[in-house]
C-alpha cells in the first residue's frame, strides 16, 4: 500500500500489488508502501490517474515494525482469593443500591426509618444470594414428572373404562371430544355406500326398489384357510350358486364384508361368475367400534325396513339386531353336508313375494333363532298348515268341530260304493290336468263373481299378477347384467 496525495486534498487509497507494480515502474525510487487513514471530501471526485499521484518518502522504522507483548504476571492464591471478594463486596453494593432507589419513594418521608429498611434490604440481598446459589432441579426429573405422570394416567384410563382417570375425563367431557374426533376416522368413508335407485344404469325409473339383501363374506358364503404350502385356500359353503342365483330373481344383494378390497374382490370375482351380486363394500365402509368392524345398514341408502342382513358375527350387526338373521359360521371346509342356505332359501322368497314392508316386526317373532332355528321353525309351521288343511278337506265344519272335541272317527258312508269293475272303459272319461285347472277356475269365478269375497278375490289376483311383472322385469335386468358382464369378460381376455 502507498501513501497517496492528491492536489489540495490528501486521501487514502487501497491500491493491488499490480497497481503498486505499475506505479513503482513509473517512479525513480523504491519505497515500501503504507496505508495512513485520511478523510475524504465529498465535494472531490478522484480519477485513477498517473498524473496525480505522487510518493511519500516515509520509510517505516524497525520499532514500528515489531510488536511487543507484555509478560503474564502471576497471581497468588491469596490474591485471587481477595480479588473474589472484592468483586463480591463490589456486587453486594450494586444490589444494595438498587433496592436503596426502588424503596427511597416511601422511606423519604419517615428518616428514621432509614436505618431499619437498610438492614432489611441487606438481609433480604443475603437470603436472595443465599436461595440463588441452590442447584436447580435435574431435567430428567422434570421430564419424568411433566410427561410420564400423565401418560401413566392416560394408559390406565385406556386400559380401565372404570378407573378414577376414565371417571373424571367422562365427567369433565373429555371422552366426548376424543369420541367425536376418533369417530371422524372411524365412520364410513362416504355417507351414502350404495347410489340413488333412480340413478343406477338398467333400472328403469318407475320401478318399485326391492327388498335389500346384505350377506356377508367370512365363514358366510365362504371360509377362508393358509398354510405353508399352498398358501390361501377358498371353499364355498354348500348351495352357494344355487342360494345367489335365486335370491338375484327376488332380491337386490349387497356383499358387505370387512375384508380389505384387494383380499376380498378376487375371492367374490370367482364366487359370483353370473353377476347376482349388484354392490360390494369392503373395510372402507364398515363402522370400526370397540375394536370390531360393524356394518353399518343406515348408510346403504335404502329403506331399512326392507333390509335383511345375513351374517355370522353379532358384532357385525351390532347397531342392527332387528335387521339380522344369524347364520351358523361355515369354519369346516371338509363338511360338505352343510344345508343351511338352502333351508333358510324358502323364507327369504316368501319374504319377497308377500312383500313384507317391515321387516323388524316380522324377525321379532323368530327371536333368539339362527338361520337354521328359523328354517325349522318354517317347516313345522307349514306342516300344521298341511296337516288343517287336510283336515278341514276331509271332514269339513261339523267334522272339525268334532275334532276339536277330541273325535277323529269318520262317520259311515250313507251310499254304498259302487263296483267300478261292471263299468266299461269307453263310459269313463280321462281327466286331464288342463280339465282340472279350467274346472277350478270356472268354479271360483261363478262361485265367488259377486260380493266382498269376490272383489277381494280379484284384487289379490291383481296383486299376484303384478308381482309376477314385476319378478319377470327384475330378472330380465339381472339378466341383461349378467350378459353385459360375461361380454366385458371376453373382451378382455380377447
Amino acid at each position: 500500500m502507498s501513501r497517496l496525495w492528491l492536489k489540495g486534498k490528501h486521501m487514502t487509497l487501497c491500491l493491488s500489488s499490480l497497481q503498486a507494480r505499475t506505479l513503482k515502474s513509473s517512479s525513480t525510487t523504491n519505497y515500501p508502501i503504507q496505508s495512513v487513514s485520511r478523510p475524504i471530501s465529498n465535494r472531490v471526485y478522484f480519477f485513477f490517474s498517473p498524473r496525480y499521484l505522487t510518493y511519500s518518502r516515509t520509510v517505516p522504522t524497525q520499532q514500528q515494525a515489531k510488536v511487543t507483548v507484555p509478560p503474564r504476571r502471576t497471581v497468588s492464591p491469596t490474591e485471587r482469593a481477595e480479588l473474589r471478594m472484592a468483586r463480591k463486596k463490589q456486587a453486594d453494593a450494586t444490589l444494595r443500591q438498587a433496592q436503596q432507589k426502588e424503596s427511597i419513594a416511601p422511606s423519604s418521608s419517615h428518616p428514621s426509618s432509614r436505618a431499619q429498611d437498610l438492614n432489611t434490604s441487606t438481609n433480604s440481598t443475603t437470603s436472595t444470594l443465599h436461595v440463588t446459589s441452590k442447584k436447580p432441579w435435574d431435567s430428567r426429573i422434570v421430564y419424568g414428572l411433566g410427561v410420564g405422570i400423565p401418560t401413566i394416567l392416560l394408559s390406565w384410563a385406556i386400559y380401565d373404562d372404570q378407573s378414577p382417570p376414565a371417571q373424571l375425563a367422562r365427567t369433565v367431557g373429555i371422552t366426548h371430544v376424543i369420541e367425536n374426533i376418533a369417530d371422524d376416522f372411524a365412520k364410513p368413508s362416504r355417507p351414502k355406500l350404495l347410489p340413488d335407485w333412480s340413478q343406477m344404469p338398467n333400472v328403469p325409473h318407475d320401478m318399485v326398489p326391492p327388498h335389500t339383501l346384505v350377506l356377508d363374506l367370512e365363514n358366510t358364503l365362504v371360509h377362508s384357510t393358509w398354510d405353508r404350502k399352498h398358501g390361501w385356500r377358498h371353499a364355498k359353503r354348500p348351495g352357494v350358486d344355487k342360494f345367489l342365483t335365486e335370491m338375484a330373481q327376488y332380491y337386490e344383494i349387497v356383499l358387505y364384508s370387512p375384508s380389505h378390497e384387494g383380499l376380498a374382490d378376487p375371492v367374490v370375482a370367482s364366487l359370483d361368475k353370473n353377476g347376482c351380486i349388484m354392490h360390494r363394500l369392503y373395510r372402507d365402509a364398515c363402522y370400526y367400534k370397540n375394536g370390531s368392524y360393524t356394518k353399518d345398514l343406515s348408510s346403504l341408502n335404502r329403506n331399512m325396513n326392507k333390509i335383511i342382513l345375513i351374517d355370522d358375527d353379532e358384532a357385525a350387526a351390532r347397531y342392527h339386531k332387528e335387521n339380522w338373521i344369524p347364520i351358523r359360521p361355515y369354519d369346516n371346509p371338509n363338511d360338505r353336508t352343510d344345508s343351511t342356505l338352502s333351508r333358510i332359501t324358502p323364507f327369504l322368497i316368501e319374504i319377497a313375494r308377500e312383500g313384507y314392508n317391515d321387516i323388524p316386526e316380522l324377525l321379532r317373532q323368530f327371536r333368539g333363532m339362527d338361520a337354521d332355528g328359523i328354517a325349522d321353525e318354517m317347516e313345522r309351521r307349514v306342516r300344521e298348515m298341511k296337516e288343517l288343511r287336510i283336515r278341514r278337506s276331509q271332514h269339513g265344519l261339523g267334522a272339525l268341530a268334532h275334532v276339536g272335541r277330541g273325535g277323529g272317527v269318520l262317520p259311515p258312508p250313507e251310499m254304498t260304493p259302487v263296483d267300478t269293475s261292471s263299468i266299461s272303459s269307453s263310459a269313463v272319461k280321462q281327466l286331464t290336468s288342463k280339465d282340472l285347472v279350467a274346472g277350478a277356475i270356472t268354479g271360483s269365478a261363478t262361485d265367488d263373481s259377486g260380493g266382498l269375497k269376490g272383489w277381494l278375490n280379484k284384487r289379490q289376483k291383481e296383486k299376484e299378477e303384478h308381482h309376477m311383472r314385476t319378478m319377470e322385469h327384475w330378472n330380465e335386468i339381472m339378466m341383461k347384467k349378467s350378459m353385459e358382464k360375461k361380454q366385458r369378460e371376453a373382451s378382455a381376455t380377447a
